[in-house]
């Protein structure tokens, strides 16, 4: 009976820990470690996540536990808490997946941007970089731009976005 509540506290000790503490670990597959987890990919859960593993774990040790605690011989122990870490682990499997669905991203990728209209907010100078306020996909955000030809535009200029280069953008005045 004490092997099984040693299983069974171990599990309670990690979903404790990393309930109070935050991750030890993430919750996408072990597998996916040598590869670049991209960000729509940010939210899988793996019925190998550390989490959905210590709760099968708690299942079982607590139900193998208890039925030792009853006089259960140890093969049939075994069998009602691989039952009982089952449907724990399942529970928690899909309590992730659940949480993981209602997570959104609010990054805008400035290469959509190409294309829109914007605001001068901080004047662009010759070769000098200036501020653009753009409205996107409900958002509104500043970035930082520099004129397509190198000339200066005046605060409050309305401008296209043109091209991008990693997160400044390039505009023309309309």
């Amino acid at each position: 009976m004490l092997i099984f509540l040693t299983i069974a506290l171990a599990g309670f000790v990690y979903v404790v820990a990393t309930s109070a503490f935050g991750h030890l670990g993430h919750d996408a597959t072990p597998m996916d470690a040598g590869h670049d987890i991209g960000h729509d990919d940010a939210s899988i859960i793996s019925i190998f996540s550390p989490r959905v593993i210590a709760m099968f774990l708690m299942g079982f040790g607590g139900a193998a536990g208890v039925a030792q605690y009853y006089n259960c011989g140890y093969p049939w122990s075994c069998v009602i808490g691989l039952g009982c870490g089952l449907l724990v682990g399942a529970g928690m499997f899909y309590l992730l997946a659940f949480v993981s669905k209602q997570q959104c991203n609010s990054l805008v990728e400035t290469k959509n941007l190409v294309g829109q209209s914007g605001t001068v907010e901080v004047a662009i100078g010759v070769s000098q970089p200036g501020e653009v306020a753009v409205s996107y996909a409900g958002r509104y955000a500043t970035y930082l731009a520099r004129s397509k030809g190198g000339q200066a535009i005046n605060r409050g200029s309305k401008v296209t976005i043109v091209e991008t280069v990693g997160s400044d953008l390039i505009v023309e005045q309309v």
